[in-house]
């Protein structure tokens, strides 16, 4: 697996601009906003569609505005963009949704898993050790650990919620992103 790129795709294009902000007016006989219809595409490429019932008075004279982010934002304002962490022979860090696994043993494979949701990287290795573990605290990864199976070590990421990822490896890195 050396110098290769292994990847696991998705329906989803990797060229999707992040949302923002986006503003709608309202036209001046609206009154009372009745219900909100949401289509989203799932990380499966699956399209769901939520109602949201409302029944609530508006001022047809303000925008409506959608967002995503802000202080309703189901990931914390304070949580952090960028974690790095040592476990045993690897070293993690990650930026964004990615993260960078750093270790001169070789990777023998990797998955996802869910429930909880986590990307596992197995890698040769043999001296026996103790189970270790770190918080990476940099959405999306919360936490990694690192366990020894006999003739391999696991590397177990947590993830704060479902995620496709690609895998790239040069050498003796690692580059995972979500998405």
């Amino acid at each position: 697996m050396n110098d290769s790129a292994k990847q696991v795709t998705s329906n989803i294009p990797d060229n999707v601009p992040p949302l923002g902000t986006l503003s709608y007016n309202l036209p001046d006989q609206a009154r009372i906003l009745k219900e909100i219809t949401i289509t989203y595409q799932n990380a499966d490429g699956s399209i769901e569609t939520r109602k949201i019932d409302l029944d609530k008075a508006i001022d047809w004279h303000k925008s409506l505005l959608i967002t995503q982010g802000g202080k309703s934002s189901a990931i914390p304002t304070n949580a952090k963009s960028v974690s790095s962490a040592q476990l045993k022979f690897i070293q993690m860090a990650s930026t964004k949704k990615e993260l960078r696994v750093t270790s001169a043993a070789p990777l023998m494979r990797h998955f996802a898993l869910s429930n909880p949701n986590r990307i596992v990287l197995d890698f040769k290795h043999i001296k026996p050790f103790d189970k270790e573990e770190k918080a990476l605290s940099a959405a999306p990864y919360t936490n990694a650990a690192l366990t020894h199976h006999g003739t391999f070590a696991r590397a177990t990421i947590m993830l704060d919620g479902r995620y496709d990822y690609t895998l790239k490896q040069s050498g003796n890195t690692i580059v995972l992103k979500c998405k």
